[in-house]
């Protein structure tokens, strides 16, 4: 009882920080976008932050959902119960609590996230693909006055300073960002900005899948059976190290499996394949479900088979 309370206090309070951490990033993200040098800016904004909890939820429960395999590696006494508890969150994640979040996301979801500001500064020197800007006068309506230095001949004669009088501020250079200059600062590299697309277009999909209905979603969800799963790949090896590098391995290829699906990027016999399964069963995404399934059975298997090698090997030794 004591482990499993504390297991329960765990998971909350993973669930809790790690959600609020993710929708603060969420929340300075957005501001950065809306942000221009020389300009007051606000880091705080509860619109963005709710937004950023709501989206937030799916990946953090999938998170835990690891780091708690980890924490059963780390602490293997009372499997049972922690196994126990690991199904019983895990269920409840992938059956009640993320379809409810995707609702949410759905209907107070607005483009005001990803919103942008066609402005300038004064005083700043901005260098863009064509050449160097500065801004002498930023009016009401978006137009500006300045200079252009024209560093590779854009306008016919490089190195050339040209006055710019009432040229409208577009910033398209800058996108996401809406100044140059903290894009050029601050722009994340593919480490980063890479797992956060196929974070996001898979919940798209699952955004998708929800709005179709409960058994759309239930095919979608094999995913997370398929994630749940992955605890049987802890009892591969007797080194606890390479049993944390097997579950994160095998996460993240679950991860990608979908991603790859869900994005269509599939070989052409595959392809073929999951339409006549489709039209076989009826079914919007068998295929998909049958290769988690597959997956499941797989990381079963193998946790059960490595399991009791394990054990018998411990019971011929004593």
């Amino acid at each position: 009882m004591k482990r499993a309370l504390y297991f329960a206090i765990i998971y909350l309070a993973s669930m809790l920080v790690g959600t609020i951490a993710f929708a603060t990033l969420f929340m300075f993200n957005c501001n950065l976008n809306m942000f221009v040098t020389g300009q007051s800016v606000s880091f705080f904004s509860l619109h963005f932050f709710m937004t950023g909890i709501l989206l937030s939820i799916p990946l953090v429960c999938i998170l835990i959902q690891i780091l708690l395999i980890l924490y059963i590696i780390r602490h293997p006494k009372c499997q049972l119960v922690s196994l126990i508890m690991y199904l019983v969150f895990g269920l409840v994640s992938w059956i009640f609590v993320i379809p409810m979040d995707l609702k949410l996301v759905s209907r107070y979801e607005s483009d005001d996230v990803l919103a942008r500001v066609e402005t300038s500064s004064t005083g700043v020197f901005r260098k863009e693909s064509n050449g160097v800007y500065y801004f002498t006068r930023i009016g009401d309506d978006g137009s500006a006055d300045g200079l252009f230095f024209d560093t590779t001949g854009y306008l016919g004669q490089e190195d050339a300073v040209v006055p710019l009088f009432n040229v409208p501020v577009k910033n398209e250079s800058a996108f996401p960002y809406s100044d140059i200059l903290i894009k050029n600062s601050l722009q994340p590299n593919q480490l980063v900005t890479y797992p956060l697309s196929i974070y996001n277009a898979l919940l798209t999909s699952a955004q998708y899948s929800a709005s179709l209905g409960f058994w759309a979603w239930l095919a979608f969800a094999s995913m997370g059976l398929a994630l749940l799963s992955v605890y049987g790949t802890q009892f591969i090896s007797s080194w606890k190290l390479a049993n944390v590098a097997c579950v994160i391995i095998s996460a993240v290829v679950v991860l990608l499996i979908n991603y790859f699906y869900y994005m269509n990027i599939l070989p052409d016999i595959l392809k073929e394949l999951a339409g006549r399964l489709s039209n076989f069963t009826g079914l919007k995404d068998p295929l998909i479900v049958l290769i988690n399934l597959i997956i499941s059975v797989l990381c079963i298997a193998v946790g059960i088979f490595m399991g009791i090698y394990r054990l018998r090997g411990v019971e011929s030794e004593e």
